[in-house]
Formats: structure tokens, sequence, C-alpha cells
């Protein structure tokens, strides 16, 4: 990271809602910011559930949530509800109850791949709609490599990534860290470990938390104990998405 950057970290999974509208809000407070030149952003891989099925092989998210991980057909239509009203403030399609649920595992290493290039932002924009918007299997290797080479990667780098192990150790230290630091939802916004939003805050929440880490930042203020942390809905490794 350069020396004259704030460093910002974010831990996502592609299944999670709120991590799509997350990121749209906080891009859109990035916008606003007066000092957005001075931030650099990494994505941090975080699963859910790594023992859904990969390859193509998902199944329908309503499916999921009431089947596999227990919740009752009301408590999952209230879900779908509260997410398609921030959907539609964030301006996106809400297509969530037509969704796909599956392993997210070669998407974290599609998006590490194409952060060798500084494709991983466009990357995971495009998984997560293909998800959110499209209902499309983001565990497919066809899909992926659809999506990789419309961001700007090579198909024989995407596909030699496919076959390989590549990133598996970097997916599982990501998540390990996000544990030593006391987090367990997404997504999870750290900025210079001193402020963290957890969850699909407003825009204006983003800009006022962006301001205050870089003005300290800035300033050299010390760093004092865990970040601050700011919380709002979020989904957490029980497959579950709040409301």
């Amino acid at each position: 990271m350069e020396s004259n950057k704030m460093k910002i970290e974010v831990w996502t999974d592609i299944m999670c809602p709120y991590c799509y509208i997350g990121k749209i809000h906080y891009e859109k407070a990035l916008s606003q910011f007066e000092h957005a030149d001075e931030v650099v952003l990494e994505w941090k891989a975080f699963q859910l559930n790594p023992d859904l099925p990969d390859n193509g092989k998902g199944y329908p998210v309503n499916e999921y949530l009431t089947q596999t991980a227990g919740f009752s057909p009301e408590s999952v239509e209230n879900m779908h509800q509260a997410i398609k009203v921030l959907a539609e403030n964030a301006g996106v399609k809400f297509n969530l109850p037509n969704a796909i649920a599956a392993n997210t595992r070669d998407a974290h290493r599609l998006i590490k791949l194409a952060a060798t290039k500084g494709l991983d932002s466009a990357v995971l924009m495009r998984l997560s709609k293909a998800y959110f918007e499209e209902a499309g299997d983001y565990s497919d290797r066809e899909l992926l490599l659809s999506i990789g080479i419309d961001a700007g990667l090579e198909e024989n780098e995407i596909l030699t990534m496919l076959n390989s192990d590549d990133y598996h150790y970097e997916i599982k230290q990501d998540i390990q860290e996000m544990a030593n630091l006391g987090f367990d939802t997404v997504p999870t916004f750290l900025m210079d470990r001193r402020q963290a939003i957890i969850g699909s805050e407003p825009v204006d929440l983003f800009l006022k938390v962006l301001r205050k880490a870089h003005a300290d930042w800035k300033n050299r203020v010390e760093k004092e104990g865990d970040p601050v942390v700011t919380k709002g809905k979020s989904c957490s490794a029980d497959g579950f998405c709040e409301i």
C-alpha cells in the first residue's frame, strides 16, 4: 500500500445482499468524499456457508434458507421485503427470491485474480449483479469466465486459475483475519482500523465515517483500542440476513 493512502478493508460475500447494497452506498459516498484520491481499497473474502455446492450446482435461495438454514417461509419473506426496499432506494433490480445459493469460493478466487490487475471492484460488481439481479449461479465456471472476460481479464488466465488451487490460502487468511479482529458478519468496512461500518448503512453515514477516519489518519491521531463500530443490517454466518 502506498504510504500516502488511507487503507479501507472490506470483507464481503457474493451471496450477501447487503454486501451488494453496501458496496453501492460506499461508492456513492466515496464519489462525494473530498479526499477520495487518498483512499486505497482492498476487498477481502468471507464465506457465509463454505459447505454449499459449487461448479454450477447451486439451488434456489428460498430452498436454502428454509430447508438448510432452517428459517420459516414467513421470516424469509419478511427479509426479502426489507431488502427490496433497500434495493429500490439504491436503484438496483430486486430479484433475490429467484436467486441461487452456491459456494462462493471460486467467485472470491476470481476477485483475487482480478485484484492483480486492479479489476477487483469491477468483477465484484458484476458477480453481485449476477446473483442479486439476474439470479445467476455465480459458482458456474462458464458464468465466472464470462464475467472475468467482460471485466478485462484474459480467458486463459481465468481458466488456469479455476483449474488450480490459486487463492485458496488467501481466502482462508482473509476469513481468519476477520475472526481475529472480532468480526463475523458482512459486509464489514474497516477504515484505517479506526472506524468500522457493518452493513449497508446510508450513503450519508458512510460519508460521515469516511471523513472521521480520514481526519484521524491525516492528523496522525494515535489509535486507541478497538475500532469504533457503526452497525447496520448485515448477513451472518448462519445464512440469515437481518431485517
